[in-house]
């Protein structure tokens, strides 16, 4: 029994950082909420999950090996969207840049083609 509570103990232990990490790079990177604005935050919340989500289970992981995996995870992303706000090669990079496909309620078929999206 006592076995048991053990890992239970370890598993809800790194959820609790896990949820502690998210709300720690919300507020860090300047977010209301988990939704993404950018490709990079669509990457950054799956990356996340993944982490959280692997390692919870996993108990050759340790509490201390999560939480530096987590703090690498949010200096690469928080160093990414530095560079994304002050170099334009980054933003162009990460972000790409937009398609009109859709000009005064006509769809452009030949960009639709030009970019292979379905019209």
């Amino acid at each position: 029994m006592t076995e048991a509570m053990a890992v239970y103990g370890m598993v809800f232990a790194k959820l609790a950082i896990g949820l502690l990490a998210i709300i720690l790079q919300i507020n860090l990177m300047g977010k209301g909420n988990l939704a993404p604005t950018s490709a990079l935050d669509q990457l950054q919340n799956y990356v996340l999950g993944g982490i959280i989500g692997a390692i919870i289970y996993n108990d050759q992981i340790g509490i201390l090996q999560f939480m530096l995996v987590l703090i690498l995870w949010t200096i690469l992303v928080m160093t990414l969207k530095f560079l994304k706000g002050n170099l334009r090669i980054f933003k162009a990079i990460l972000d790409g840049h937009p398609v009109i496909v859709i000009e005064k309620g006509h769809i452009l078929t030949e960009e639709c083609v030009l970019w292979y999206t379905s019209y």
